[in-house]
């Protein structure tokens, strides 16, 4: 655990490419691990660490009883609103993107088709919310992520 922020320990190839605070955010609306979906992502997969490595993917982080049916509908726009509809597009980009950058905190990779479906849960929800300064630095981390 980082003691400063209650978030497991990053590896090397992360904690040098992701330097921005966001990361060790553990209550940002926008950080990647400060929502409860991307807190839980963390925290289940860091117990399981073990059965991580260098072939996994966002998918089998995602390929979770309630997690994979909400991903599903990533591509499915919901309709306007100031709320999000629970289990809708903005959950599911959640979701992705805590899967996304738990893969990358745990193990310092990210597989191609994972990384493009982060890149689209942030571009989501950088059109949803108006593009906050957390989301727009996590695409670009990620965009120049060659790990």
């Amino acid at each position: 655990m980082d003691e400063e922020s209650d978030l497991p320990r990053a590896v090397p190839a992360f904690a040098n490419h992701f330097t921005d605070p966001v990361y060790d955010d553990p209550a940002g609306e926008f950080a990647p691990f400060g929502t409860d979906e991307g807190w839980d992502l963390l925290h289940g997969w860091d117990e399981r660490r073990d059965e991580l490595g260098p072939r996994s993917t966002v998918a089998d982080l995602i390929d979770e009883p309630g997690l994979a049916e909400v991903v599903a509908g990533l591509g499915t726009p919901e309709p306007a609103g100031p709320i999000p509809v629970p289990g809708g597009q903005v959950d599911a980009a959640t979701i992705v993107i805590g899967a996304g950058f738990t893969l990358l905190r745990l193990t310092g990779h990210i597989d191609e088709a994972g990384r493009q479906q982060t890149l689209k849960a942030l571009d989501l929800l950088i059109e949803c919310y108006d593009a906050p300064p957390e989301l727009v630095r996590q695409k670009a981390d990620l965009e120049t992520w060659r790990g």
